[in-house]
């Protein structure tokens, strides 16, 4: 226990012990950390990331973890971005923890990609951490998702029309790697115990303005809904995201099992996948749909700029009774028949380019 919580009182040692079992709990069900495990902290300076590197030094010895921190400043909000980084190194050095700070321009990346600051703001944040754990040979990354951030995502999603791993919400664990283990605290607990342990963190004036989808849906639309609809909302979008987390991990489960039936080539390469037309038949739309999706994975490595209209065109080409045809999809990837199969085809240069040399190769 930090020294500042020795002279505590009852009621907010009851608050401060809460808080780490609830996180304690979420970590062991979850299986986050193996012993010796060298753990990647995203500490942006917030309440959030800043209870998640106490949690983890509390539990530090228990598992013999070796802790680093990361931050990364977004260069967004100017003086107050170089207060947040001058806070955290100041943290890490107190600590005497391991920091890496990295300053990297979000607008400039956003107007290059042509993307949101929002969509951009992660894409470079989890770049740079992904690059600093390979780098320095870290095993986890810890980031401080709470049970808020949760629902405000599926309700997010659901206004995006969303499918269902999107509606099953911010998983505590991705890829064995990112873990979350604050994903179950309410914020106000987080806040609650920060307070009584006198644990400063700063404030991201930038949470206020609705100029993010997010925040809007954090401060307008959520204080809305509990106002006039439903008090406990967070509750219900939470339950609705663990009905469709089980579920979706059951069809994913189904989907396996079709998946090597449904595929001639039994060694299939790592740039196409051949299914069997035969078989597709006899899914249903919606195993359909995943299979499809489970191929492009295959052959691309991700879902990027996959969209539910890309796969629908894929089963319209399948369910067409000619056979020949084709269609082209994002990264370079092409669906088409010949035959009694469906092929799903990673091509090695631009479709474009490729049409252009087969037709120059007909004539």
């Amino acid at each position: 226990m930090p020294q500042k919580a020795n002279n505590m009182n009852d009621h907010t040692i009851k608050i401060y012990k809460h808080f780490l079992k609830k996180a304690d709990d979420t970590a062991r069900k979850e299986g986050m950390f193996s012993k010796g495990d060298r753990v990647l902290v995203g500490v942006s300076g917030g309440p959030d990331s800043i209870a998640l590197l106490l949690f983890l030094l509390e539990i530090k010895g228990q598992y013999s973890l070796d802790i680093g921190i990361a931050h990364l400043n977004h260069m967004l909000r100017g003086d107050e971005a170089d207060r947040d980084e001058g806070f955290v190194n100041k943290l890490a050095s107190s600590r005497n923890i391991t920091c890496y700070i990295e300053k990297k321009d979000v607008a400039a990346y956003a107007k290059e990609n042509k993307l949101s600051i929002e969509d951009s703001a992660r894409q470079v944040r989890y770049s740079f951490l992904q690059d600093t754990l390979k780098e320095h040979k870290y095993t986890k990354i810890a980031l401080g998702h709470n049970n808020d951030d949760n629902a405000e995502l599926i309700l997010m999603n659901i206004l995006r029309g969303s499918g269902p791993k999107g509606l099953a919400g911010i998983p505590p664990v991705r890829e064995s790697i990112i873990v979350r283990p604050l994903i179950k605290i309410p914020k106000q607990e987080i806040i609650s115990f920060l307070d009584s342990i006198g644990q400063e963190y700063m404030i991201d004036s930038s949470n206020n303005e609705n100029i993010y989808l997010r925040n809007s849906i954090r401060n307008s639309l959520i204080p809305l809904i509990e106002k006039k609809y439903n008090p406990k909302i967070k509750e219900s979008l939470l339950r609705l995201s663990h009905i469709i987390k089980d579920e979706d991990d059951w069809m994913e489960k189904e989907t396996e099992l079709i998946f090597d039936k449904a595929i001639k080539n039994s060694m299939p390469r790592s740039d196409c996948i051949e299914f069997s037309r035969d078989i597709l038949e006899k899914c249903h739309p919606a195993l359909r749909k995943r299979l499809l999706r489970k191929a492009i994975i295959m052959v691309n490595g991700n879902l990027k700029k996959i969209s539910l209209r890309h796969i629908n065109d894929a089963v319209k080409l399948f369910l067409a009774d000619t056979s020949g045809e084709s269609i082209d999809l994002p990264s370079q990837i092409r669906v088409f028949k010949e035959q009694e199969s469906l092929f799903i085809k990673k091509e090695s240069i631009p479709l474009r380019e490729l049409g252009e040399k087969r037709k120059s190769e007909r004539y």
